[in-house]
């Protein structure tokens, strides 16, 4: 996606500019002196443009933003990316009643949504992983509670992992709920996330209600579910 392409790009130009540097330590000193003004400002020029066309750190294109209903349907609902940019999450945490930390969910054509606009929904959000045992114990319940729960949005973080890895898990747990890429583990720091799995609880109102590490058994699960309505 272009978010992947930004960053190679910008590993590419570092890359460049590390060779660059190598090939000049290399030289006689004479030649030096005489050509790498000239030598130095093309080579210069050609890191700077390779650098600018990396995208820097601005994440992935954001076009518009969309309602949870206009996700894509099926397995995963399009497979959104987490990311930060543009976020600013100075008055959050995740003590109960804080606001929770903000954050953008973006899918391939660049259409977004955001977390802090599913306030008016309780939400749970569901940090797992394929290799995870308990996650996999946990998995069947958290789908059928959002299947028999139209009001509750479930975001399931996949926390590093390829799309590859994880598919077939979201096939054979049919998680037709948001399927979150968490690559870079950005929102597994920013949740204070050790051990998987991890679930917070998000109420209507937009505020933490319990934040849960480890399995959910089935009743824990419905009484987390029932205390945020």
């Amino acid at each position: 996606d272009l978010y992947q392409q930004c960053k190679l790009r910008k590993s590419f130009a570092i890359m460049m500019g590390n060779i660059m540097l190598h090939w000049i330590d290399r030289q006689p000193v004479r030649w030096i002196s005489n050509q790498l003004p000239k030598v130095g400002r093309l080579l210069l020029l050609l890191c700077l443009l390779l650098f600018l066309s990396a995208c820097g750190e601005a994440g992935p294109r954001l076009t518009e933003e969309i309602a949870p209903e206009e996700l894509p349907t099926g397995i995963g609902r399009g497979f959104p990316v987490a990311t930060l940019h543009g976020i600013d999450n100075d008055d959050t945490g995740l003590t109960p009643g804080a606001m929770p930390p903000n954050f953008y969910m973006v899918l391939d054509d660049g259409r977004y949504l955001s977390l802090a606009n599913l306030q008016g929904h309780p939400v749970l959000i569901n940090f797992w992983a394929t290799w995870c045992g308990p996650c996999r114990l946990e998995m069947p319940e958290i789908v059928a509670e959002a299947n028999r729960n139209p009001d509750l949005i479930v975001l399931a973080v996949n926390v590093q992992e390829e799309l590859t890895q994880l598919q077939p898990f979201a096939e054979d747990f049919a998680m037709t709920m948001p399927v979150v890429l968490d690559s870079e583990a950005t929102l597994r720091q920013l949740y204070e996330v050790s051990g998987m799995p991890t679930s917070v609880f998000i109420d209507s109102e937009g505020k933490i209600d319990t934040v849960w590490r480890g399995i959910l058994t089935p009743d824990a699960l419905r009484e987390f579910v029932d205390q945020m309505e």
